[in-house]
């Protein structure tokens, strides 16, 4: 666990020049790329963007060891296999390394540890005031001895309705599978498809997150839910601004299109920047250029994402998690 106090971090915070590490823990389809996007504009900011979850990909997915002989893993494993040998993956795999090449914030995916992210937000950023980190509750939980020590951090959650998340994340994991051999939604399952990620615990984890954040690391951990950040972030930004120390500018609302100044600016793996931007998984997100109203009341969700039985389990599990944050959300 990490050693540093509740009063030493408010120490270091007041008395440190370094810049503020501000995190970002989410569960998947919450806004928390467009929030990402916003944050690439704010003056003396950079952006790391899931570097934890490089991590976990490395100890997982790209592990051969990993649950070796698990029939769901193995069977995760012979698609994958199967889906490289479509040459149309082959050209979207090298178009993503041939833009990945251009730039010099992005690491290799093999570099990834989490050592080695300690290390990188550890270390001094004399040219920035702010360090913007996102990434998944599920990717660091089980490594809270690699968050920073010693430097100050702020910590924000950002949750979303768990009906609203669940038939969109379902929505994504059935075309984004296989990239070119989406699945329909009955053939989709939420969870067995990607079993790297933890998906029916996504709540779970990010709340005992958000508790040993509490007790351990930031009193005043802040919660977000995406969907008010949409529907308002004209009141809800500045707000989360102020609770930063942030001074918060009107043009913070708007930005440019272009998804180059991402890749251009965000610290990360291919894997996780420029990858999921060539699918609809962050496309839209990368290429936003305002936060985007919400097509439906918050807890409701598109007519066509049917409620299937694994849905339903996860969405009930959720609820209780859910909504002791939303409780405690900033409004």
């Amino acid at each position: 666990m990490v050693c540093t106090t509740k009063k030493s971090q408010l120490s270091i915070l007041r008395m440190s020049n370094e810049a503020l590490r501000i995190f970002t823990w989410i569960v998947p389809r919450v806004n928390s790329t467009a929030l990402t996007k916003c944050m690439t504009f704010v003056d003396d900011t950079v952006v790391w963007f899931e570097p934890y979850v490089s991590c976990h990909l490395n100890e997982t997915y790209y592990n051969p060891e990993w649950k070796k002989g698990d029939p769901l893993v193995e069977k995760m494993k012979e698609g994958t296999l199967k889906a490289m040998k479509n040459p149309k993956v082959g050209e979207f795999f090298g178009g993503v390394m041939a833009e990945a090449a251009q730039h010099d914030n992005l690491i290799a995916q093999e570099n990834f540890t989490h050592q080695w992210v300690k290390e990188q937000l550890e270390s001094p950023e004399s040219e920035k005031r702010f360090i913007f980190i996102k990434d998944p509750a599920y990717a660091i939980f089980d490594h809270l001895d690699s968050l920073p020590e010693n430097v100050p951090t702020r910590h924000i959650f950002l949750i979303r309705h768990p009906r609203e998340v669940y038939t969109s994340y379902k929505n994504i994991a059935r075309n984004n599978i296989g990239v070119f051999t989406p699945k329909s939604w009955d053939e989709c399952h939420a969870a067995k498809d990607m079993y790297y990620i933890p998906v029916p615990e996504f709540y779970q984890i990010q709340h005992k997150l958000w508790k040993h954040v509490q007790e351990n690391l930031d009193t005043d951990a802040i919660v977000i839910d995406g969907h008010d950040l949409a529907k308002e972030p004209e009141a809800i930004l500045p707000k989360l601004f102020e609770k930063l120390g942030i001074p918060f500018k009107e043009s913070y609302l708007k930005w440019p299109a272009d998804p180059e100044t991402v890749y251009s600016s965000w610290r990360g793996s291919p894997i996780t920047v420029i990858l999921p931007s060539y699918t609809d998984l962050t496309s839209r997100a990368v290429s936003c250029t305002q936060f985007e109203a919400p097509m439906n009341p918050r807890g409701t969700h598109r007519p066509e994402w049917r409620i299937t039985d694994e849905i339903k389990e996860y969405i009930e599990g959720a609820m209780p998690f859910y909504e002791e944050m939303y409780a405690n959300r900033l409004t």
